[in-house]
């Protein structure tokens, strides 16, 4: 009988030591996974944009840019390939 109370005993402190640690560590370590992350980010934008403009990220820092965009197309306008357009009148009996 000491056997499984010795055992019993065992997995609960095995199983506290394991919840205090995971509660100590488990912050550090998302922690580090998130920076490391937001710097992978932050090396992929700042080469894309040496990519866009031809020139260092470090020389154009701070400055603002203002693309405009492609000419949206006029969403209630039909072109003459969308197909014929008929009139219909309704007619009352």
């Amino acid at each position: 009988m000491t056997g499984v109370f010795k055992t019993i005993l065992f997995l609960v402190v095995v199983y506290y030591a394991w919840k205090l640690l995971f509660r100590l560590f488990f912050p550090v370590m998302v922690k580090k996974v998130v920076n490391k992350a937001q710097q992978n980010m932050e090396d992929r934008m700042r080469q894309a944009y040496e990519q866009q403009q031809g020139g260092s990220y470090a020389d154009h820092e701070g400055d603002v840019i203002i693309q405009k965009g492609a000419e949206k197309k006029k969403t209630g306008s039909i072109s003459d390939s969308d197909g014929e357009y008929v009139e219909f009148e309704e007619i009352k009996e």
